[in-house]
């Protein structure tokens, strides 16, 4: 299966407004680097932002972080970035992954002031997604994810184990969602369809000859514009 490749949109990108409309928010999406230090841990940016507070001073910023999935859909991540109230830049201490083993040094952060955060709570927040095209398979691969998220929250505790029953249940949720997503970047996509807020946030017209935005690393002419 061929999935699509998460990347970091452009911040006045088309797919940017329309995830900021669906949030509701008027702040403007802004870039904020990625440096982090020994410890900091993936999906824990609260506690990861806390630690630096307490050391340092400072403030935790609440908000969304932004990732767009090939020409399909984009969605806002609950996040923390880290405040230094000196001026300074505002610093995301989380690492982020990508599927490929790859990693970002920067992320796109929505900021939301009226957000909270309760420590003592073990539930995932769900992430915010938003389909960029019409179609059913995508609308029920957003499904799955969300039933994901809700399964994962059925086991109370952080960092434990799943029992054995929810591990397949989450399995069978993750392979159905991978299928259809599979299905769609195989598709051809008409000329008419935005493919990608990165192409459009460099400022050009995808090139035959260039990368597909869909992230599979074939050329644009034998991936998704082979019928453009």
């Amino acid at each position: 299966m061929r999935m699509p490749r998460p990347f970091v949109p452009n911040a006045t990108a088309d797919s940017v407004q329309r995830l900021k409309d669906s949030l509701g928010s008027k702040r403007d999406a802004v870039r904020v680097r990625v440096i982090t230090e020994p410890g900091d841990r993936d999906r824990d940016c609260y506690v990861n932002v806390r630690k630096r507070t307490d050391r340092d001073g400072g403030r935790m910023q609440l908000g969304w972080a932004v990732w767009q999935n090939a020409h399909l859909f984009i969605e806002a991540e609950p996040h923390a970035v880290y405040d230094p109230e000196n001026g300074q830049p505002w610093l995301d201490c989380t690492p982020h992954f990508l599927p490929d083993g790859g990693s970002v040094r920067e992320i796109l952060f929505i900021p939301n002031d009226d957000a909270v955060y309760d420590f003592d709570t073990t539930d995932l927040p769900d992430n915010v997604r938003v389909p960029l095209i019409d179609d059913p398979r995508l609308s029920e691969a957003l499904k799955l994810y969300s039933e994901k998220t809700r399964l994962m929250n059925s086991v109370p505790g952080v960092d434990i184990q799943l029992p054995q029953h929810v591990a397949r249940q989450v399995l069978r949720v993750e392979i159905e969602a991978a299928t259809l997503l599979s299905e769609l970047i195989g598709a051809p996509v008409s000329r008419g369809i935005e493919l990608s807020a990165q192409a459009e946030g460099l400022g050009h017209k995808i090139g035959r000859n260039d990368p597909c935005p869909c992230g599979s690393r074939k050329k644009y002419k034998k991936c998704c514009g082979a019928n453009a």
